[in-house]
C-alpha cells in the first residue's frame, strides 16, 4: 500500500471516530438537560413538601368536624326526617317535598362532596316560616336556604282562617360526603405528632371557622304579619276592646297555654303508673280551669273584636279546649287502668323477662298491681290483667330460681336407667328433691344441663 493510501485510511478512520464522538456528546447533552429538569422538579418538590404536609395535617385534624357538619348518604335520611319534625314544631303545613334537579349528578362531582338540594312547598304565616327557616339554618349539619318565593295570603283568608297561610316555595341545600372510588391510601408523614403539635394554633383556628354563629329567633312577639295589609289601624271600633297588638299578644299567649294543656294530656296518657297519671291530670285540670276563666272574662268584657284574633282564638283555644274537656270527661268514666296502659306494662314486662331482668319486670307490674281489681266486669281488660298477674308470677319464680346457689358435681347417664347427678355433694336422681331446697326437684339430666321442677315450672340450670 502506498503512503497516500495509508494516509487516506487514517483520515477516514479519524473522521468516523469524530462523527461517533459527536453523537455521543449530543446524547450526553440531552441526558444532562433531562437530569437538570428532574433536579429542578425535585427541588420544587422539596421546597413545597413542608407546605403540602402542613395543609394535609390541618385537613386531617379537622376532617372529623367536616364530617359532623356534612351528612353522608345515610345521614340524609335523618335530614329529611328533621324537615318533617321542624315543620310540626313551627306549625308549618308541608304540601310538597322533593329532591331538586340541581343536585350534583353522579360522576360529575369533582371532589368528595356532592351537592344535594330539596324543594319544599309550605303553607304558613310569616312568623311560622321564619321559625321553620331558623330551625333549618341552626341545624347541626350544614344546611342553607338558597332561595324562596312567597305568595302572600289575602286579607280575606286571614279573617276567615285566623292566620295568614302564605304559600311558600323554597330550596334548601346541603352537601353530602361521598368518598371517591379508588382513592389512594393515606400517606404517612414522618414526625406527624410533632408537626401536628406545632400546628395546634392553626388547627384550632380552622376548627373555629367551621363553627357558625347562630341567631336565636324569638317569635312574633305580638307583631302583625308584615305580608298582610300593614295599614290595619292600631285600635278597633269597639272602645272596650284591646288594641290590635294587645289582642294578638293575648291570643298568642292563650294558644301557648292550650298547647301546654295538650302536652299534659299526652303525658297523662303515656304515664306508666296510676299515680303519675293522676298527677298529670291534676295539673291539666288546673290549666283548663284557668283557661276557662280567662276565656269567660275576655268574652264578658268584649276584649277581642279584631277578626283575625277572634278566628285564631276560636281555632287555637276555644275548640281544642272543648275537645280536651270532653276527652277528659270520657276517660274519667273508666275505672282502673286503660287497655293501652295494661298492654304497655305487659309488653315492658315481657321485654325485661326476655333480658333476664326479673326485678325490673316486677317493678313495672307494681305500677298497676293495686288497681287491677278495678277492671272487673270489663272482659277485655280482665284478660290483660290476668296476663300481667301471670307475668308477675313467672318473674318471681325465675328470679327466685336464679338466686338458688347449687354446687353440681359429676353425673352419670346410662341407657335404660335414670340418670344420676351429684348436687351439693349428694347423689340425686330423677324425681329426687334437692336436700337444701325441698321445692326443687330433679326432672332430667343431660350433658352439662339439668332440669328442675320449681313451683310447677320446668327450669334448666347449666353447669
Amino acid at each position: 500500500m502506498t503512503f497516500g493510501g495509508v494516509a487516506g485510511a487514517v483520515a477516514l478512520g479519524a473522521g468516523y471516530m469524530i462523527f461517533t464522538e459527536k453523537d455521543q456528546i449530543e446524547t450526553a447533552k440531552t441526558q444532562v438537560a433531562a437530569l437538570r429538569q428532574d433536579i429542578a422538579k425535585a427541588r420544587d418538590t422539596v421546597r413545597t413538601t413542608p407546605e403540602i404536609e402542613r395543609d394535609v395535617i390541618v385537613l386531617r385534624e379537622i376532617s372529623d368536624r367536616i364530617r359532623e357538619i356534612l351528612p353522608n348518604t345515610k345521614d340524609l335520611t335523618n335530614v329529611v326526617r328533621d324537615f318533617q319534625e321542624y315543620s310540626k314544631e313551627a306549625g308549618v303545613a308541608t304540601s310538597g317535598f322533593r329532591p331538586s334537579q340541581t343536585n350534583s349528578a353522579r360522576g360529575q362531582q369533582t371532589g368528595a362532596f356532592e351537592k344535594v338540594a330539596y324543594q319544599l312547598t309550605l303553607e304558613a304565616d310569616t312568623f311560622q316560616f321564619l321559625d321553620f327557616l331558623n330551625r333549618i339554618e341552626t341545624h347541626s349539619r350544614f344546611m342553607a336556604a338558597s332561595s324562596f318565593k312567597i305568595s302572600a295570603a289575602t286579607r280575606k283568608s286571614l279573617e276567615t282562617d285566623g292566620i295568614a297561610n302564605h304559600r311558600i316555595q323554597m330550596e334548601v341545600e346541603t352537601y353530602k360526603y361521598v368518598p371517591r372510588q379508588g382513592e389512594a391510601d393515606e400517606v404517612k408523614i414522618a414526625g406527624y405528632e410533632r408537626k401536628r403539635d406545632l400546628l395546634a394554633g392553626e388547627i384550632n383556628r380552622r376548627r373555629q371557622a367551621l363553627t357558625l354563629e347562630t341567631f336565636r329567633y324569638r317569635g312574633p312577639r305580638g307583631r302583625r304579619d308584615p305580608l298582610i295589609d300593614p295599614r290595619v289601624p292600631a285600635r278597633v271600633d269597639d272602645p272596650n276592646a284591646w288594641t290590635v297588638q294587645r289582642q294578638m299578644e293575648e291570643v298568642t299567649e292563650l294558644i301557648s297555654r292550650m298547647e301546654e294543656a295538650q302536652k299534659y294530656w299526652e303525658a297523662s296518657n303515656a304515664a306508666e303508673s296510676v299515680l303519675e297519671r293522676m298527677v298529670q291530670r291534676s295539673e291539666l285540670e288546673k290549666i283548663l280551669a284557668m283557661l276557662g276563666d280567662d276565656l269567660n272574662r275576655i268574652e264578658k268584657e268584649s276584649r277581642i273584636s279584631y277578626k283575625p284574633a277572634e278566628k285564631r282564638l276560636s281555632i287555637g283555644v276555644v275548640e281544642p279546649l272543648q275537645e280536651l274537656r270532653l276527652a277528659l270527661k270520657q276517660s274519667q268514666a273508666i275505672a282502673g287502668p286503660t287497655l293501652v296502659e295494661l298492654q304497655t306494662v305487659g309488653d315492658r314486662m315481657v321485654k325485661h323477662i326476655d333480658l333476664g331482668e326479673f326485678d325490673l319486670a316486677l317493678d313495672a307490674y307494681k305500677a298497676l298491681a293495686d288497681s287491677l281489681d278495678l277492671v272487673k266486669g270489663d272482659k277485655e281488660r280482665e284478660e290483660l290483667a290476668d296476663w300481667l298477674r301471670q307475668l308477675a308470677e313467672d318473674s318471681t319464680t325465675l328470679r327466685d330460681f336464679e338466686l338458688i346457689q347449687l354446687k353440681i358435681g359429676g353425673y352419670a347417664i346410662i341407657e335404660n336407667r335414670d340418670p344420676v347427678i351429684i348436687i351439693d355433694g349428694t347423689r340425686r336422681s330423677v324425681g329426687d328433691p334437692v336436700l337444701a331446697h325441698p321445692d326443687l326437684i330433679v326432672h332430667d339430666v343431660r350433658p352439662n344441663e339439668v332440669d328442675f321442677v320449681f313451683r310447677g315450672a320446668v327450669l334448666t340450670r347449666d353447669f
